[in-house]
């Protein structure tokens, strides 16, 4: 009996706790500013999270609207006007995608000279530059969403209770998934196009040491799928890994379901911190 009682604390103490929050779940995860002419990746990171240095962490990021895509920071030294900065607006998710991006334009388009933050850690830099919202009702979100929400969290908890948190990627083996998309879907784009040509997911496998790489095509698109184009598929991993050159194969490319599944780890043989 009591071997119960502790199973259901967890997820009656989460259940609880998310009853009590606003009812309206804000879908963006980062703000957006227009960069103007002059502007540097350091001076907007300096302007909009108080740490020059912020612009190369996650929660920094320069946008391609037109291609509603993140721009690679190796091309942050040439900043086009059409482009924009963002900052995200908390926690920056371990999967974050290069492409199609879930971003909100700031409300105002004047950004304050002065920093953001004096002295808070680069960690937390961008909390606190979320725009004022003063719109938000009781009626925002449904209720009922909240509810099933809670209540399909507290059957997962309930399955999983005890088991450890899922750490978060290193940041070596974020560098490595989203270079490798970057690498995948150069050949693809299509300037006409303002859809991204395929869709990405990464998951680490700490203890194997190994990055798995979930690519599928991106909407209108059939490529890459294992049904069709096999060969092509595992032609372009092949350049990929040549490109990266610090990877290898750790299996054969596999489907799961539309999704792609490319496993790397290090060349070295040494495992990611």
């Amino acid at each position: 009996m009591k071997g119960t009682l502790r199973a259901f604390r967890i997820p009656t103490v989460v259940l609880l706790f998310l009853c009590t929050l606003p009812s309206r779940v804000d879908a963006q995860l980062f703000v957006c500013w227009p960069i103007a002419t002059g502007d540097t990746a350091s001076s907007l990171a300096r302007r909009l999270t108080g740490h020059a240095a912020a612009a190369y962490s996650f929660a920094f990021q320069i946008r391609d609207p037109v291609r509603r895509m993140f721009v690679p920071k190796s091309h942050y030294q040439h900043l086009q006007s059409d482009w924009q900065a963002c900052v995200a607006r908390g926690p920056v998710p371990n999967n974050l995608i290069a492409y199609a991006p879930v971003v909100e334009l700031a409300e105002s388009m004047t950004v304050r000279d002065e920093p953001t933050i004096a002295s808070a850690p680069l960690a937390v830099a961008a909390a606190p530059i979320i725009p004022a919202r003063t719109d938000r009702t009781l009626f925002d979100f449904p209720f009922v969403v909240t509810i099933g929400a809670a209540g399909l969290l507290l059957l997962l908890l309930s399955a999983v209770s005890g088991s450890l948190a899922r750490h978060p990627l290193p940041p070596s083996v974020q560098r490595a998934g989203e270079d490798f998309v970057r690498v995948f879907a150069r050949p693809l784009l299509d300037p006409s196009s303002a859809t991204p040509p395929i869709q990405a997911r990464l998951r680490f496998i700490r203890r194997k040491q190994q990055l798995e790489i979930s690519i599928a095509p991106g909407p209108g698109h059939r490529y890459p799928n294992l049904a069709d184009h096999k060969k092509n598929v595992e032609y372009d991993v092949d350049r990929v890994i040549r490109v990266l050159g610090k990877y290898v194969l750790s299996k054969p490319p596999k489907a799961a379901g539309k999704w792609v599944v490319v496993t790397i780890r290090p060349a070295n043989g040494k495992g990611q911190t």
